[in-house]
């Protein structure tokens, strides 16, 4: 670049009120409304209509050494191939004129002289070409091409610059240039000074921009808590997202791989590929295509597969009309895609539709126009369009996950106390059970006692009758009373022997049929996760409440399948000198001996956290001691752990 001293007063006040902009503009998103859209829709019609106008009004092309950086897109006249040949011979023998892929342009100006460069508006090109028409002579100012290292650049700048040296009076400039998806020329005068100040509001811009960007990459990594892949998907999004603009405003080839200019210029078809496919991944996940829109699902994977084909060709060669068609063409998908989330309300869909429009407007609408019409917003470079895209997407992107991860956890706060109240009904339900029983038992206790009270004058009745069956006359009516007696005790020992049977009748719990229908529930979600589920079936029988027995072992079960990523996990039974032993193993990654404790509390979760509320092991707490068994935890860190469950013989109700 020139040599000077880089002055911070230089920074323009334009350059602070954009710095003001930007430092609001989350503010400004967060309180949209979709009426406030419709009221600054004229707005932003008429101001729009008047860019254009001033446009086409510009200024004659007349150069002095004290203007400002000049915008020149009023003096720049496109050339077909034919034209640009006979106009400079001497590009006729660089290969130039036989080029019909690339841009050729005439820029004529008249000015005071004095030394500027040109910027052409773009990192870099397959081929660029600079010759200057002065006096009738013709002269090369500048040849590159893709193999031409970044120190071989006359300006050492990440943008391409053309150094020229122009005379006082009229004189012509003629570029020719082959890149990216032939992009047009936005060219502009500067001198030294003025490209520094250039730079600094350019640095100021990418500085605010990446950044914002910067910042939320460690939070989507990390989830905001959660364990959703779709966050991380899109933490992968926003990376690529910034390699893509990184390269796109030429810090790649500047300062990554300044000695590999073929790679720097398959470089951003790969970013742009890679971008796309971790879009698609992100929108597959967010909005829940898979079981939701089984036909967009459908769409969305076949578009992924071409993106991979479309990878190794982005390695060999050009293809960048290919590319920017694929993008076209997902844009318009994703467009689809994020109204039908809308219309099913997907949480934060809202969110990802204003995200995904604002990258359609920037990129396919006004980018597109750009490239193959004109420059609808002549005052803002072409190049700007995809960072503006980009960084609109990827605000509203993280509003759409902060929303969703915020609904998201309302849910589980209301799941969790939705959970302990389900437990805390299933003990008083089980209380409930037990305290009739108890009053049932007492009834019947109460019963058997008058029942045998009652017994003893009926046996000294049967003494009496005894004495009047010795007289003859007597003989039918003892009989009467002795069947009655017989059929009155009969009751009474009946009542007595019921009474007897309940007081030694409890619950009883087949530990063999609990297992097997513990097996048919956690099988199928064993093998999905890829483990391994092997269940001891015992031909054991116990005294308790089945229902508390499978709500601690179902708890048990839950937790062994959460935190094991490989391996297996056992379900089985010992039988013990006075009890029983009922034991969960998992080869999960084991729990700390000093956090064993702290994990039977409510809502406390491992290290590794999960997707649970942290209930699990506080409900096994308070089943065991309603039931009064013993919970004893065996774990080992990188191995396993193991929860053994006593059940006493013996055990009470």
């Amino acid at each position: 670049m020139f040599s000077g001293n880089f002055d911070v007063k230089a920074i323009t006040p334009r350059a602070r009120i954009f710095a003001a902009i930007l430092q609001d503009f989350p503010l400004v998103i967060a309180r949209f409304r979709p009426c406030a859209s419709a009221r600054l829709l004229p707005f932003l019609l008429g101001l729009l209509a008047w860019l254009c106008a001033a446009a086409a009004l510009a200024a004659p092309c007349t150069v002095r050494e004290q203007d400002s950086a000049r915008d020149l897109r009023s003096c720049v006249t496109a050339l077909s191939a034919d034209e640009f040949a006979r106009a400079m011979p001497i590009a006729v023998q660089a290969g130039a004129a036989s080029k019909v892929d690339g841009n050729c342009y005439r820029i004529d100006v008249d000015g005071s002289g004095g030394k500027r460069v040109l910027d052409v508006g773009i990192p870099d090109a397959y081929q660029l070409q600079a010759y200057q028409l002065a006096a009738g002579h013709a002269q090369t100012v500048l040849q590159l091409d893709e193999h031409s290292r970044f120190a071989e650049r006359p300006v050492q700048h990440r943008r391409l610059f053309v150094p020229l040296q122009l005379p006082a009076g009229p004189s012509s400039i003629f570029v020719y240039y082959h890149t990216h998806a032939k992009t047009p020329m936005v060219a502009r005068l500067l001198t030294q000074s003025q490209l520094l100040v250039d730079e600094a509001e350019s640095s100021l811009f990418n500085g605010i921009m990446f950044g914002i960007m910067l910042v939320a990459l460690p939070l989507l990594a990390l989830g905001l808590g959660t364990h959703d892949r779709s966050y991380r998907l899109y933490a992968a999004l926003v990376l690529t997202t910034l390699l893509f603009i990184a390269q796109l405003e030429g810090y790649g080839f500047q300062f990554v791989w300044p000695d590999s200019p073929v790679w720097n210029m398959r470089a951003p078809l790969i970013a742009a590929t890679a971008m796309l496919a971790c879009h698609i991944g992100f929108a597959l996940r967010f909005l829940h295509m898979k079981s939701r829109m089984p036909r967009l699902y459908r769409a969305h994977l076949l578009v992924l597969a071409l993106v991979a084909a479309t990878l190794p060709f982005a390695l060999l060669g050009p293809i960048d009309a290919w590319v920017v068609t694929l993008s076209a063409a997902y844009s318009a998908l994703s467009v689809i895609s994020a109204r039908e989330g809308v219309r099913q309300n997907i949480p934060a869909a809202r969110f990802y539709l204003m995200g995904i429009l604002s990258q359609v407007l920037f990129m396919v609408g006004l980018l597109t126009c750009s490239l193959w019409w004109f420059n609808p917003l002549p005052q803002i470079s072409v190049l700007s369009y995809p960072k503006m895209g980009y960084l609109g997407e990827a605000m509203l992107f993280a509003a759409a996950v902060v929303s969703q991860v915020r609904q998201y956890n309302e849910r589980q706060a209301e799941a969790r106390v939705r959970r302990l109240a389900e437990t805390e009904q299933l003990l008083q339900a089980e209380q409930s059970k037990l305290a009739a029983l108890e009053k049932a038992k007492q009834q019947q206790l109460q019963l058997a006692s008058a029942s045998h009270d009652i017994s003893q004058p009926l046996a000294s009745l049967r003494f009496a009758i005894a004495a009047l069956a010795q007289q003859a006359e007597h003989q039918p009516l003892t009989e009467h009373i002795d069947n009655t007696l017989n059929y009155a005790q009969t009751l009474l020992k009946d009542l007595m022997g019921q009474a007897r049977q309940d007081q030694h009748a409890p619950d009883t719990i087949d530990l063999h049929a609990m297992f097997e229908q513990l097996t048919q529930e956690f099988e199928p979600a064993v093998l999905q996760k890829g483990l391994r589920l092997r269940v001891r079936r015992p031909r054991l029988q116990l005294d308790g409440s089945a229902l508390l027995l499978y709500r601690i072992l179902n708890n048990l079960l839950a937790n062994a399948l959460r935190y094991t990523a490989r391996g297996r996990i056992v379900l089985g039974a010992r039988r013990r000198f006075d009890a029983v032993e009922i034991q969960v193993w998992d080869s999960g990654p084991g729990i700390p001996l000093d956090t064993q404790e702290a994990l039977l509390q409510a809502f406390q979760q491992g290290q590794q956290g999960g997707a649970g509320f942290g209930l699990g092991l506080f409900i096994v707490k308070k089943l065991c001691e309603q039931c009064g068994y013993r919970l004893r935890i065996v774990s080992v860190l990188g191995r396993g752990s193991g929860f053994c469950l006593t059940i006493p013989l013996s055990a009470p109700d």
